[in-house]
């Protein structure tokens, strides 16, 4: 039977690709459960994928119909191929398999496709050329199909058995509950787990369940965790907005100009103030001698997508459902712009990417900037870098002109567009030779420091200057192993004569840096942030998003461990000093159990807070008086 046929090269294609990952991205051989698991998730795969075809095709005896089932079957076979083709690529970059980054993917069709042709020649070349060999195949296989059996008795049988094999498989068994991506974790490591996954079943499993995250809104779970986030000079009004606060700092506010550079793709592990031996970032090595360097600070997730609400909202990705692009998008909010502007900022935000790539200067537009620059906001002339927008050199320069020009006090945001692939450079960048590991990136990263250089060399000539809070930190890391490296970045507040120069090594979070701007300034106003002021006494963690559970980092005893909470029970924790690329998982409690509960509230509590629209009221101000 030609149908039957095509199901068994649907699911060769899924092990085949499972093997090629296997070779690729895992440092350790799989272990028997692991393939078990990969089979699993084939199989639901490939029911879902010929659910319809299937049921047209045993349906009618026509056949017309029968030839139509199989070339819709065959359709769906090269989409679901490409998918797979692009994940393979998608994971080198993102750590993971694709989500609802599949539809982004035709929202930024253009940019995506010049950065495939540009550093990844290979993936249209192979969509392409499979592309004809696999049509012509299908077409000859179409062309086999026969006359269907005319014995209604026998049709029935199949019809049946396909439904019932279809759902089965489709629910990855006979258990209570329909499979899901977060059971690949079940019994492996994160690396094996997503060895067991593939990206066909995550990104349409991201696509019609958008919010599967835990939502916890019990009084005892929201005072546990305003506990654990508030500082001495926060009051929390009400349990139904859990984290929004009012901060009525003694002192004076500061009314300093705050600069906040996010910087794309830096990774800690590629700096030289964090270790690295390379070179490459020079000027923020000697920036960082005379800053507060945190040593020890952790992005929310591993693309710029959900670093930016985490940045200027200090709002999370949870499991993998992002918030940009999400329906909590629209929710209310405390934004970095809205607080500085109601403290009388002039508020800009710099994406030199095109208007509504990812959807970043509608965000910003709800975060409460008031100016916002894009790529459409420069000249036409202007350089760029062929793919994803103007040069970062060009965006300092503007965004320097902009911070002049502007009434001070100014909340400058800058987001950068390098290092990113496919690391499109300006010529006379070659620094590294191209025999280097990661040449491309180390390069692209000598570039993105040489701009920074040039901005504060220009800048530190402005009267604003010596009156100016600088924030540079990477939006994620850009690593293509799991572990502590793809989630570690440079974080450094700067203002000599106001800052003092240390390293500091306790947890930090990209959700803490608009808290503890708040708390550096003094300023008297309402805050809804996720995060914990650094400069708050207490306990230290870091909220990371790894899809399939929450995980929160914390330090104990010399032990640096990332918690993993699933959306219904404690998964398990990774040591990641002993075991930085996280390996062996352990599955008892770490903690003592106030502590695991006050974690797996802090959770849940954002959950609620996102998924019931409580992350700060509708006026979202501070009351008078």
């Amino acid at each position: 039977m030609n149908l039957l046929f095509a199901y068994s090269l649907f699911a060769g294609m899924l092990i085949f690709s499972a093997c090629i990952f296997h070779i690729l991205y895992l440092n350790s051989a799989a272990p028997i459960v692991g393939w078990l698991v990969m089979l699993r998730y084939t199989l639901a795969t490939s029911a879902a994928a010929f659910a319809v075809p299937g049921l047209l095709y045993l349906i009618s005896a026509n056949l017309r119909v029968r030839r139509f089932a199989l070339w819709l079957a065959g359709i769906i076979f090269y989409y679901c191929l490409t998918v797979l083709i692009g994940d393979i690529a998608y994971y080198r970059q993102a750590g993971k398999h694709s989500t609802i980054e599949l539809m982004l993917f035709y929202q930024n069709f253009v940019d995506v496709s010049l950065m495939a042709i540009r550093d990844y020649t290979y993936i249209p070349l192979l969509y392409a050329g499979i592309g004809a060999v696999f049509f012509w195949f299908w077409r000859r296989l179409v062309h086999r199909e026969q006359v269907a059996s005319t014995k209604l008795r026998r049709r029935v049988a199949g019809l049946l058995f396909f439904i019932l094999a279809t759902v089965i498989a489709f629910r990855g068994g006979f258990q209570g509950r329909p499979l899901r991506p977060a059971d690949a974790f079940v019994h492996l490591t994160q690396a094996h787990g997503d060895f067991a996954l593939n990206g066909i079943y995550t990104s349409f499993y991201a696509v019609f369940h958008r919010s599967s995250f835990p939502v916890s809104g019990s009084e005892a779970s929201v005072r546990r965790v305003q506990q654990l986030i508030g500082s001495a000079n926060e009051m929390f009004p009400a349990v139904a907005t859990p984290f929004f606060r009012h901060a009525s700092p003694k002192a004076a506010s500061v009314k300093k100009n705050v600069v906040f550079i996010l910087l794309e793709s830096w990774s800690a592990r590629r700096v030289g103030a964090y270790g690295d031996s390379m070179g490459a970032t020079p000027f923020f090595d000697s920036l960082a001698q005379g800053g507060w360097l945190l040593t020890n600070a952790y992005a929310t997730g591993r693309r710029s997508i959900a670093s930016l609400p985490s940045a200027v909202s200090s709002i999370p990705t949870l499991y993998g459902s992002l918030y940009i692009t999400s329906p909590h998008e629209q929710n209310f909010q405390r934004g970095m712009g809205q607080i500085f502007a109601e403290q009388g900022y002039a508020t800009h935000f710099t994406y030199a990417a095109k208007a509504g790539s990812m959807g970043f200067n509608a965000f910003a537009r709800l975060a409460g900037f008031s100016q916002i620059l894009t790529r459409e906001s420069f000249p036409a002339s202007a350089d760029h870098d062929g793919v994803w927008g103007i040069y970062d050199h060009v965006t300092f320069a503007r965004a320097l002109a902009e911070i002049d020009a502007a009434t001070k006090p100014v909340l400058s945001v800058v987001y950068t567009l390098h290092p990113h692939p496919p690391f499109t450079l300006p010529q006379g960048n070659d620094h590294f030779a191209a025999s280097l590991p990661r040449a491309k990136y180390y390069n692209a990263l000598r570039y993105s420091d040489n701009t920074l250089r040039d901005f504060f060399n220009a800048a530190r000539s402005k009267p604003w200057f010596k009156d100016t809070v600088f924030v540079l930190m990477a939006d994620h890391a850009f690593e293509e192993k799991q572990g502590r490296d793809s989630f570690r970045i440079p974080l450094l507040f700067y203002s000599p004569g106001f800052i003092a120069a240390r390293k500091d090594d306790r947890v930090a979070s990209e959700l803490d840096v608009l808290p503890t701007v708040i708390d550096l300034l003094q300023l008297k106003t309402a805050h809804a942030s996720m995060g914990k002021s650094l400069l708050a006494p207490g306990e230290r963690f870091a909220f990371i998003d790894v899809e399939h559970a929450g995980g929160v980092i914390v330090s104990e005893k010399r032990r640096e461990l990332v918690l993993l909470f699933g959306a219904e029970k404690f998964n398990g924790y990774y040591d990641m000093v002993a075991d930085p690329e996280w390996h062996r998982m352990k599955t008892e409690p770490p903690l003592p159990e106030n502590a695991m509960q006050t974690f797996r509230d802090y959770v849940g509590v954002m959950g609620f807070a996102i998924a019931k629209n409580r992350i700060a009221p509708a006026t979202g101000k501070m009351p008078d008086g």
